[in-house]
């Protein structure tokens, strides 16, 4: 059964969109997976940046009882115990001002997936999928959203310079008819032929205003073709850089928490100062902030990919 047979007594059957909506509404959708996932992104980055604060809190008071310990028994000055109990005090606004980058996050998360209520957690990790979010996007120029979207105005800009252009035309008009002569008692056939002259109007102002509108879609469309291009070159460069940078990162996570080790070793054995250990934790902090970002950067630079070529939806990851 049809569509239009089988919708409600008195509603009309829905017209199919136009190939502009189509392009627009592709569009949008691709527009629409971008931002969620970068919502989710942020939001999984913004979880994994509390757990980074409460990690470094707890390396703080860690490292402050061991200057405690190391003032008590008379190796160190009681300003090394002054310096570690401001450290854990940064430490723990650092862990609050993380919680609410957080909420922040995360609300941003709900409103933007529709959810009745709110998102908590990240059930499934973005940051840590090896493949990729949005399978499938490659796009070449041609086939990016926005110079489809482009394409189809001009076409449809094409099609009415068409139909102007047709009713320019006169139409003639043929009439037949049969007329009675009471007198005579007969009858006789009639014919007519009316042809409209334009002398004056020959649809002329509808005719240019649809060749300028036709003129204006396809400077438009060769816009959006080199506009194409050097997204695509710049996403696929993009993309590749941010997964060179996220193996870096990582590689100087693993540098920085054998320095962390090495440098708490060494200050508890007397051989080096507190200021050393304090530069190492603050070192393992940042390059761990480093990897989160470079993981979300990845994530970004896919989904940058996905919305040229009108990918709308993720992978099962």
């Amino acid at each position: 059964m049809s569509s239009a047979e089988s919708a409600p007594l008195g509603w009309p059957p829905v017209a199919p969109r136009s190939a502009p909506a189509r392009a627009q509404a592709r569009r949008a959708e691709a527009e629409y997976a971008f931002d969620l996932a970068s919502a989710y992104a942020e939001a999984e980055a913004s979880e994994r940046r509390v757990q980074l604060a409460r990690e470094t809190l707890a390396l703080a008071e860690e490292d402050g009882r061991i200057a405690s310990a190391l003032v008590d028994a008379g190796r160190e000055a009681e300003l090394r115990r002054l310096q570690a109990q401001a450290a854990v005090q940064a430490a723990r606004a650092a862990v609050e001002e993380a919680q609410a980058a957080r909420a922040t996050a995360f609300g941003n998360l709900t409103a933007l997936a529709g959810a009745a209520a709110p998102i908590t957690s990240i059930p499934a990790s973005l940051l840590d999928s090896t493949a990729p979010i949005f399978p499938g996007a490659n796009p070449a120029a041609s086939a990016t959203t926005s110079y489809l979207a482009a394409q189809a105005e001009r076409e449809a800009a094409a099609r009415r310079l068409r139909v102007e252009r047709r009713r320019a035309v006169p139409d003639v008009t043929v009439s037949i008819g049969v007329r009675r002569f009471e007198e005579d008692d007969a009858s006789a056939l009639v014919a007519g032929v009316s042809v409209p002259l334009p002398l004056f109007d020959q649809n002329r102002g509808n005719i240019a205003a649809a060749r300028a509108e036709a003129a204006v879609a396809e400077a438009r469309l060769n816009a959006a073709r080199l506009e194409a291009e050097a997204a695509v070159r710049t996403s696929a460069a993009r993309s590749a850089a941010a997964g060179s940078r996220l193996t870096a990162a990582r590689q100087g996570e693993s540098t920085a928490q054998e320095a962390y080790r090495l440098a708490r070793i060494g200050y508890e054995a007397g051989r080096l100062p507190l200021s050393e250990l304090v530069a190492a934790r603050r070192a393992l902090a940042e390059a761990r902030e480093q990897t989160i970002a470079a993981a979300v950067e990845r994530i970004s630079a896919q989904a940058a990919l996905a919305r040229l070529s009108g990918v709308a939806t993720p992978g099962e990851q």
